[in-house]
């Protein structure tokens, strides 16, 4: 039975009354009976005990019924209180109804019907603890939140109803400044049109959207941070509100960019160093300087997310480190790709043939560019526009390569084609295409921009080393790289202008007859 998770209190001055009552509550199996013989002894068991429900007479010495009751009803009002009386008086009535009396029993007591009341207030009373014990574990997840992360919530049109301390300080603002305010008053000019676009385009369609953004603080320094927003549905299926945690990754921001720096500038200290040198000797030495502290953050990383595996899985940004870690992660073996890609020059790669997915592959690539791109200009991949999650099945065009280096020759396309658009100065007029098709015995990879295309006096030498008309002062060697793949590949890379812009057509062989790098 129900009882056994709920104590009683029974007050009754006469004894027979109160034996047979207490042998039934005993019978019932409550938890506990605690049971006295008038209003004032009552009173001190309650305080002592805090029984959940309280059966009491009417008519006792020293305190009666009503006078328990009301000091019970002071302290603790939610707690039922079962009246029992011999008559019934209009005057007793209405003063019990005052004090908040729950239910009445007359005697001589009918134990069906005192059996059908405690069970009625014993589920009322279980109720009430599971929604108490709910709103405590609810307080307790709200706490656990507004400790480790920045919440906020908006209503349909993008209007803040609710800020937590940690979004305060995060931006700088306080609550009175933020509340009523458009989300908006935090976005920074420098983040394209196209990101919340797509944003809200995700978050109306009552999908969660999570991503990097860049903000402005109130005191109009950059904040960078990963925000998760979730619509909230009622029951007829609409969108009343959203919520939204942010994670302030500003540092973590900082340092990636402060490694790209430093690499950069190894990079070109050493070419630099190199540039009247051999071209194996150039590669070998770039090698050299890379290679050392690229192990190294390499090494710290794999660390950081070991160390990150082990915290708890209740920890809710436990994943989002995870996340954050593993693309820092990918970043360093990209690098780690690059710096190997330029003994192309002078040495063959080992990596073996394999049918692999173009499609995938461009995706990959794609993926690895987007900080960078999505900055300059929307790239559309067979007429859709990239995002993030593409489905990298989505086509099958199999090619017989080796997928690291191909990914490679795609990244020095794309660099390319994007700092080429970086001269149309409408974001909006910017245009980079990407079309993938069979054609006979080849997997035909086209990359089409309107950048102002290729200077006709580099278009014939386009492939020799230090051959570049970029305005940022690039070395002139990712082409010459890019074709030597391909050669490997028994391939081609066709590059030409076309209106007002540069094509560059990649074919790769479909069939295994393709040469192996040895």
């Amino acid at each position: 039975m129900i009882f056994q998770n709920v104590s009683i209190l029974l007050v009754e001055d006469e004894e027979s009354s109160r034996n047979m009552i207490s042998l039934f509550l005993k019978q019932l199996e409550f938890a506990n009976v605690y049971v006295a013989a008038n209003g004032k002894e009552g009173y001190e068991q309650f305080l002592n005990h805090k029984p959940e429900l309280v059966l009491t007479d009417l008519n006792m010495p020293i305190v009666n019924g009503l006078e328990l009751a009301e000091k019970i009803k002071a302290i603790t009002p939610h707690v039922p209180i079962l009246l029992i009386t011999s008559s019934f008086e209009k005057e007793i009535t209405e003063q019990s109804v005052d004090i908040g009396i729950d239910s009445y029993l007359f005697k001589p007591i009918n134990l069906d019907r005192l059996k059908k009341l405690l069970l009625k207030y014993t589920n009322r009373v279980l109720l009430e603890r599971n929604l108490t014990n709910k709103m405590k574990l609810l307080n307790e997840y709200k706490g656990a939140i507004d400790v480790s992360s920045a919440v906020t919530k908006t209503d349909t049109q993008g209007i803040i109803t609710y800020v937590n301390n940690a979004f305060c300080q995060m931006t700088g603002y306080s609550k009175l400044e933020l509340l009523d305010e458009k989300h908006s008053l935090i976005k920074h000019p420098d983040t394209p049109l196209t990101v919340h676009k797509e944003m809200w385009n995700t978050i109306i369609d009552q999908k969660v959207w999570k991503g990097r953004l860049k903000n402005r603080k109130k005191d109009g320094s950059t904040l960078y941070k990963y925000s998760t927003i979730i619509p909230i549905i009622n029951e007829d299926n609409e969108i009343i509100e959203y919520i939204a945690l942010h994670q302030d990754i500003t540092d973590l921001y900082n340092q990636e960019e402060k490694l790209k720096k430093r690499i950069e500038k190894e990079v070109n200290k050493n070419l630099l160093e190199a540039k009247f040198s051999t071209i194996g000797r150039m590669a070998a030495g770039i090698t050299h300087e890379i290679n050392t502290p690229l192990t190294y953050v390499r090494g710290n990383i794999e660390l950081m997310i070991q160390d990150i595996q082990t915290i708890d899985d209740n920890v809710q940004q436990k994943n989002y480190l995870l996340e954050d870690s593993k693309t820092l992660l990918e970043g360093v073996h990209r690098i780690a790709s690059i710096v190997e890609s330029m003994r192309e020059v002078a040495a063959q790669n080992k990596e073996q043939l394999h049918p692999t997915n173009v499609y995938a592959s461009l995706i990959t690539a794609l993926t690895l560019s987007y900080n960078k791109a999505k900055q300059i200009s929307e790239i559309r991949l067979q007429n859709e526009v990239f995002k993030i999650g593409m489905d990298k099945e989505k086509f099958k065009y199999i090619a017989n390569i080796q997928k690291q280096r191909i990914e490679q020759v795609f990244l020095i396309i794309l660099n390319n084609a994007l700092d080429a658009l970086k001269k149309v100065e409408d974001f909006n007029k910017r245009l980079l295409e990407i079309t993938i098709e069979n054609e006979y015995k080849f997997i035909v990879v086209r990359f089409k921009d309107n950048g102002g295309g290729i200077n006709e006096n580099i278009l014939p030498k386009i492939f020799d080393p230090f051959q570049s008309d970029k305005e940022e002062g690039g070395m002139g060697i990712g082409l010459n790289v890019a074709k030597k793949i391909l050669d490997d590949h028994n391939g081609k890379i066709i590059p030409s202008n076309h209106e007002n812009g540069a094509l560059f057509e990649v074919y790769l062989p479909k069939e295994a007859e393709v040469c192996s790098a040895e």
